[in-house]
């Protein structure tokens, strides 16, 4: 006998046996509930399908406004050059109508907060417009999650507007979540938020914060086997060593 017909009578054997067992009670409805998991199970795979997909048209579009951007922001630099009766073009147009339509027909996809992003830095670049730019950012951080490789980088980023802030109380607030950050070492920007905040304290006049913020970055532990050392841990000493204070190098 040939093996595809042991197969197949093997296979009808077990059906006639499944069909038995079938008619017994309770034995139908609990087919029934398998059945009706599986459906949903399928349902389930169907829509990580469209999520998977629909996120790879998303990427897509976050690279053709990633180019646009990039393209505007150097005619912009151009026309800046220019005498003002000459600045005529506006060169964001472009990428504020594409981003404006590929934001629209991503916005159920889960990279959906970068398009929010980016309309954030071109409320500030393409607007000047400072309050929609910060309310984007915040709106565009909420939307990541906090196990996200970009969310430390972004927020980082919104500290640093709110910091531009014209009211006290936001660049108040911005300067204790950038010690907040400082803090965390094992935040990858623990050490930009570090520089960050000497530069902000210099800038109003706090010398003694500045050089306690700079003082802390000098001393962070750095290894001699390192590939490159920390281009913040080295304007700190540099900085230091201008204004003729001792710091102490830790050494791993």
């Amino acid at each position: 006998m040939k093996f595809y017909t042991q197969v197949q009578q093997s296979v009808q054997g077990h059906c006639q046996t499944f069909a038995d067992y079938s008619k017994k009670k309770y034995v139908k409805e609990a087919l029934i509930g398998v059945a009706t998991l599986i459906l949903m199970s399928a349902s389930y795979f169907g829509y990580a399908w469209y999520q998977k997909r629909q996120n790879i048209q998303a990427f897509a579009g976050l690279v053709e406004i990633s180019k646009s951007y990039e393209q505007a922001l150097t005619k912009a630099r151009e026309q800046k050059s220019l005498p003002a009766d000459a600045q005529k073009e506006n060169p964001w147009e472009d990428t504020q109508l594409l981003l404006e339509a590929i934001a629209s027909a991503n916005s159920g996809s889960s990279l959906a907060p970068f398009f929010v992003i980016y309309q954030a830095q071109l409320a500030l670049e393409a607007e000047g417009d400072y309050d929609k730019a910060c309310k984007l950012m915040e709106k565009g951080i909420r939307g990541l999650s906090k196990n996200s490789v970009y969310y430390d980088m972004f927020n980082m980023k919104r500290i640093k507007m709110l910091l531009d802030s014209p009211m006290q109380d936001v660049r108040d607030k911005a300067v204790q979540e950038l010690e907040k950050v400082a803090a965390q070492k094992d935040n990858f920007y623990a050490q930009e938020a570090l520089s960050t905040l000497a530069a902000y304290q210099a800038f109003h006049g706090n010398m003694d914060g500045a050089i306690q913020a700079l003082k802390t970055l000098a001393q962070e532990d750095y290894s001699d086997k390192a590939l490159i050392s920390s281009p913040f841990v080295a304007q700190a000493q540099e900085k230091l060593k201008t204004l003729n204070i001792d710091f102490t190098v830790k050494n791993l």
